[in-house]
């Protein structure tokens, strides 16, 4: 059954969703289940755009470096169809990943042993 968002006062708007372990649902942080998927599509985005141009620099650095290419060989390059074919496939699995935030599960992903509950009820 699906949560519904709490409704936005000026005392749940910034006070904190998550009050101990894990152990029925994924947590929400901004008091609506909807936005919170937003920000975690947001955010799987930015990460998998960081990681890529942080990658691409350095490729691009390290083949110039080497003489392998020469500056602007990626700007001038043309893909051929198979390379073309491969591109989109990848598109597609990217955006995916990306967008399987926004309609994941309120189950969790994780599991917290009786233990650590416990432990956590102590403190």
């Amino acid at each position: 059954m699906p949560r519904t968002a709490q409704p936005k006062t000026a005392q749940t708007r910034f006070k904190s969703a998550l009050k101990g372990p894990i152990s029925s649902q994924e947590p929400t942080f901004l008091h609506d289940v909807d936005m919170d998927r937003m920000v975690g599509a947001f955010v799987a985005l930015c990460g998998e755009v960081y990681v890529m141009r942080d990658r691409l620099r350095t490729l691009e650095a390290a083949l110039e470096k080497a003489g392998a290419i020469a500056g602007g060989a990626v700007e001038d390059h043309e893909e051929d169809s198979e390379a073309a074919t491969a591109n989109a496939a990848d598109a597609s699995a990217f955006a995916a990943r990306v967008f399987s935030e926004l309609h994941r599960s309120d189950v969790p992903v994780s599991h917290i042993g009786r233990k650590v509950r416990g432990m956590a009820e102590e403190a």
